[in-house]
């Protein structure tokens, strides 16, 4: 967790390649859970898939009726989810283009998706101040269960084996134990529009609008550490961690994106990556690698 020079020569800050498919802007982009494709989204209410490492674009997915606000691939990578403004979730698969099955029950916009480990539930966050969840292998489209508990839009939400994490407008960090139905409230005060589990599962990342990214201890709530500089006012943009837990990765409206060294917090670098607000950023799972995407509506490979 060193803050030296040669750490920081490895953060990718040099562009490979641009992803050019959609017209709009980008709000998610995603690796696969290999690192190997990765899955975009956005304002043209389609989904894309790409072999970020060749630019080849593979895929294009279209059935949702507005702009398409997240997806997340399968572990296997057979199956695709993906939610937006026309408050549907959809169920793909991947290689025919098929939507399986839609899933309802939200009665606003969905922010954010996600499978479970084992890819038999998806977990969903709306603007209806709902957490939800939904079983892949039944036929039914309604929720199994529902969490209501948010004072506001739930922007974010992230799974572990045995939690629901969810981050809401109204400052909370919420953890829904499944197997013990306990719920767990972390206040941080400002609005959360972005949340990320480290790698070792041990920490939590929050981006908030205060343009502020907070550090927080998964099991305690404690606050381990804050990150400035960058600009997060009024836009759902991602955070993350490095795939070796070391730097924190954000975005900024500015379309600038930055890293901090984890532990002291200081900005080892920052570029400008986009013209504007960076949306999403994802980090590859193995290598020096990360994906951006921007409201200019470009998708961005960096090395």
């Amino acid at each position: 967790m060193s803050s030296s020079g040669t750490a920081t020569q490895h953060l990718p800050r040099t562009e490979a390649r641009s992803l050019s498919g959609h017209e709009g802007a980008v709000l998610a982009v995603r690796f696969n859970r290999d690192g190997n494709y990765c899955l975009s989204c956005g304002k043209d209410r389609t989904l894309c898939l790409w072999n970020p490492h060749t630019g080849a674009h593979v895929k294009t997915y279209k059935s949702h009726a507005r702009e398409v606000r997240d997806v997340h691939s399968s572990s296997d990578n057979a199956k695709l989810v993906s939610c937006g403004a026309d408050r549907q979730i959809f169920y793909w698969d991947v290689a025919s283009g098929r939507v399986i099955r839609k899933f309802r029950g939200h009665n606003s916009e969905v922010n954010s998706v996600k499978f479970n480990e084992y890819n038999a539930v998806v977990v969903s966050a709306g603007y209806d101040r709902t957490v939800r969840a939904f079983d892949c292998r039944s036929q039914s489209s309604d929720p199994i269960q529902t969490i209501d508990t948010f004072q506001d839009s739930v922007m974010s939400v992230n799974l572990t084996k045995t939690e629901i994490i969810a981050g809401s407008v109204d400052g909370t960090v919420r953890t829904f134990d499944i197997r013990m139905g306990r719920e767990t409230v972390d206040n941080l005060g400002h609005p959360v529009n972005c949340i990320s589990l480290s790698n070792d599962n041990n920490c939590l990342l929050a981006n908030c609008l205060d343009s502020t990214v907070r550090l927080l201890d998964k099991s305690s709530g404690e606050l381990l550490q804050e990150y400035k500089g960058h600009a997060c006012k009024s836009f759902k943009m991602d955070c993350c961690l490095t795939n070796d837990d070391a730097f924190v990765v954000g975005g900024s409206e500015d379309g600038y994106v930055f890293f901090w060294e984890l532990v002291d917090a200081p900005v080892v670098a920052r570029f400008r990556a986009h013209s504007s607000v960076v949306t999403s950023i994802s980090y590859h799972p193995t290598k020096a690698c990360m994906l951006t995407s921007s409201v200019d509506g470009s998708i961005r490979v960096w090395t």
